[in-house]
């Protein structure tokens, strides 16, 4: 079992030396769970505004709203990245004056574009589903309060997880993320307000 992983792992990272494609999925992982979270809490602000305590529509909108975020994030990486990954393609035969269609070069570049659609959907749907959880198991009353705390957890976390990569300061990133969440927070409070 150990060497089927192997190879599998071993093919991965020599598709990922032809497409460069770990990074791009980074990428996609942040700003979609980002979006997946900010979404949600979006959503669970404007339900606490209007007084909505009824945990199971909660739960029937936020999962509805995770879903439509993860089917358009797999379908808007599947069709942008398909076409990045055709135009290497279609590059890469001009200059070789041949097709590529039975490669290991046209495999590496379809797996390119099948991880970016799957980290695309998926991300932003398991950000979603974490500030959702504690309606699950709580009274709205404890929900939210848990869920806004999630949310807070949920924003520094990838903002670390951004200053890690951009070799910045974690600390910075992460409050600057957060940052947003607040002013998301505010806008909505004062349209409640208003």
């Amino acid at each position: 079992m150990t060497l089927f992983y192997k190879k599998i792992k071993d093919r991965l990272r020599f598709y990922d030396s032809i497409t460069r494609i770990s990074k791009i999925l980074r990428r996609y992982f942040v700003m979609n769970s980002f979006d997946g979270a900010l979404t949600i809490f979006g959503m669970l602000l404007g339900s606490y505004v209007s007084g909505v305590e009824d945990t199971g529509l909660i739960i029937f909108i936020g999962m509805s709203t995770s879903i439509a975020i993860g089917v358009s994030g797999i379908t808007s990486a599947l069709l942008t990245e398909k076409a990045e990954q055709e135009r290497e393609i279609k590059s890469m035969e001009r200059a070789l004056h041949r097709k590529l269609h039975d490669t290991e070069y046209k495999r590496a570049h379809d797996y390119a574009t099948a991880a970016a659609g799957i980290v695309n959907g998926i991300s932003p749907v398991l950000a979603s589903l974490m500030l959702l959880s504690p309606f699950f198991f709580f009274e709205a009353g404890i929900a939210y309060p848990a869920a806004f705390s999630l949310a807070i957890l949920v924003f520094f976390g990838l903002g670390i997880f951004l200053g890690k990569i951009s070799k910045q300061n974690i600390l910075l990133t992460g409050i600057k993320l957060v940052a947003v969440g607040i002013i998301c927070m505010v806008i909505i409070f004062l349209l409640g307000a208003g």
